[in-house]
C-alpha cells in the first residue's frame, strides 16, 4: 500500500492567498470581460512568489471559468462573466470583496425558488428525527438583544436543517453556497430585535406545517419568508 503523501499546508495557503490577491487587483483596476492581465513573470513579482504559485492561482480561478489562459497570448479574464460558477461568488464574499446589487438580488431569488421546493418535499419525506432536529434548532431562540450574534447562524441551521429532511444530499450542498455568500447580509439584518421575533414566529410557522405534511401552506410561509427578507434588502441598496 502507498503511503499518503503529506499535505504542504503552507504552499496550500499561499496558493489562497495569491488567489485572493489575483481577485483583488482584477476587482481594483476593473479589468473588463476579455482583457488582457498582467503575465505571469509580473505578477509573480507583483505577489513576490514563485511563477509556479501563480500558475496553480490561476489554475484555480480557471477551474471556476473567471480566468483563461491562451495559448501565446497570456491570461484573460473571461469574455463571459456570466459563466463563472458559483464557487466564484463564494470566494468573493469570503475575501470580502464586492458583489453587485444585481448579483445579490437573482442570488435571493435563486435561493428562494430551491428553498420553496426544498420545503415541500421536506413535508413529503420528514422523519420524526427531522422534526426534532427542527425543534432543538428552534428552542435555541432568544427574545433578547444578546441573541443578535447568535441569529445569523441559529437561521443558518434552521433553514439548513429544512433541507436535510428533504433526504436529497445534492439540494443541501446546492443551498450551501447561498448561505455563505449571504453570511454578511444576515449579521445585518439580524441586529434588528423586531426583524429577529418575526422570522422565529415565521420559523414556528412552517415547523407546524412540516409536521402536518401541509405542502401548500409550508411553501406558502417559504415564499413570504424569503420575500420579506428580499424586500429589506431591496429597500435598503
Amino acid at each position: 500500500m502507498t503511503d499518503a503523501v503529506p499535505v504542504d499546508r503552507d504552499k496550500v495557503e499561499q496558493s489562497s492567498r495569491v488567489v485572493a490577491e489575483i481577485l483583488t487587483l482584477i476587482e481594483q483596476r476593473r479589468y473588463l470581460p476579455g482583457e488582457r492581465l498582467p503575465s505571469e513573470r509580473d505578477l509573480a513579482e507583483r505577489f513576490a512568489v514563485g511563477r509556479a504559485t501563480i500558475r496553480e492561482a490561476v489554475t484555480t480561478l480557471e477551474s471556476m471559468r473567471y480566468l483563461e489562459r491562451r495559448p501565446g497570448s497570456g491570461i484573460f479574464r473571461c469574455q463571459e462573466p456570466e459563466s463563472a460558477s458559483l464557487e466564484t461568488l463564494v470566494l468573493f464574499s469570503d475575501l470580502g470583496l464586492p458583489v453587485d446589487p444585481k448579483t445579490n438580488a437573482q442570488a435571493l431569488e435563486v435561493r428562494r425558488i430551491i428553498e420553496v421546493q426544498a420545503i415541500g418535499l421536506a413535508c413529503e419525506r420528514r422523519e420524526d428525527i427531522d422534526l426534532e432536529r427542527l425543534r432543538k434548532t428552534l428552542a435555541r431562540f432568544r427574545d433578547d438583544d444578546s441573541f443578535a450574534k447568535d441569529a445569523p447562524q441559529y437561521d443558518h441551521d434552521f433553514h439548513m436543517d429544512i433541507f436535510r429532511a428533504t433526504h436529497n444530499d445534492i439540494l443541501v450542498r446546492l443551498v450551501a453556497p447561498f448561505y455563505i455568500m449571504s453570511k454578511a447580509r444576515r449579521i445585518v439584518y439580524f441586529k434588528d430585535r423586531d426583524r429577529r421575533r418575526v422570522s422565529h414566529e415565521q420559523h414556528l410557522q412552517m415547523l407546524g406545517s412540516i409536521e402536518m405534511r401541509d405542502k401548500k401552506a409550508a411553501m406558502e410561509q417559504m415564499s413570504a419568508h424569503i420575500g420579506r427578507v428580499e424586500q429589506y434588502f431591496f429597500l435598503t441598496e
